[in-house]
């Protein structure tokens, strides 16, 4: 844990120096959210609204917060040789990929605090199930995470990180439920195998009690004990996300540059 804390405490202090990164990491997953639910309220935030701002927080977060972000900290230190010469000391692998990995984590941590207090103090409902809510943060966290590690193996460096995150941005823009409400069924029960898919199935389930299809129907909120029951299979589809994609990135993830 201490050689873990010692890269943290390095990636944080790089990642204040990056402006760009850090506009990415903390504005942009706030500005847009915020203010569809500024905009959105009235008496107060009716669900619909809740929901719609949390979708669009979590995408942000997951995809610029932890998944560019770390695209672009993994491919600049491997072609600086930084992790090949961290392997030659006593890091393991793991703590070597953690130690960047730690600043975007609580990140998503602290973003999230902020935005489900502003939730409440607009008036909106406060979660039915947090434990779900928590689950769907932390497991996004991890599959995007490791999704990051799998994409850096074809990024040579972090001008190229702009070209090679697109299939995941779009992957997880197809994720979305408005996306997913417009395809026809057949399409839609594809996509909701998606990782982000799976992501805001379990936010919505664990703030508002029901999925974004199941509020558009108008079908009633579930307790915190009635949800668990819908989120079996969002959270089997976000383990195998993630199971596969650390399973990829063990095998293909690069250490050094391409000769």
């Amino acid at each position: 844990m201490n050689r873990i804390a010692t890269l943290s405490r390095a990636e944080f202090t790089l990642l204040g120096r990056n402006r760009l990164l850090l506009f990415n990491a903390i504005v942009l997953p706030l500005v847009f959210p915020l203010g569809v639910l500024i905009l959105s309220r009235e008496d107060g935030l009716s669900d619909t609204a809740v929901s719609a701002g949390l979708e669009i927080f979590a995408l942000f977060l997951l995809v610029f917060v932890v998944f560019y972000n770390l695209l672009s900290v993994y491919a600049t230190r491997r072609d600086e040789l930084v992790l090949k010469r961290l392997r030659t000391g006593e890091c393991s692998d793991v703590e070597i990929l953690a130690g960047p990995a730690v600043p975007s984590w609580v990140l998503t941590g602290l973003l999230a605090v902020v935005v489900g207090v502003a939730v409440v103090f607009l008036g909106g409902r406060a979660p039915v199930n947090p434990v779900l809510v928590l689950a769907a943060f932390v497991g996004g966290a991890a599959a995007f995470t490791a999704l990051a590690l799998i994409t850096s193996a074809v990024t040579r460096n972090a001008e190229a990180a702009q070209i090679t995150c697109m299939p995941i941005l779009i992957l997880a823009t197809a994720g979305m439920s408005s996306i997913r409400n417009m395809v026809p069924d057949s399409v839609g029960r594809v996509l909701d195998f998606t990782p982000m898919a799976a992501v805001l199935d379990l936010v919505n389930l664990g703030w508002v009690g029901r999925t974004s299809s199941e509020l558009a129907d108008g079908g009633a909120a579930g307790g915190f004990v009635d949800v668990f029951g819908s989120a079996g299979t969002p959270l089997l589809v976000l383990v195998a996300w993630i199971v596969g994609s650390v399973l990829v990135a063990n095998v293909h993830f690069r250490w050094e540059p391409r000769a």
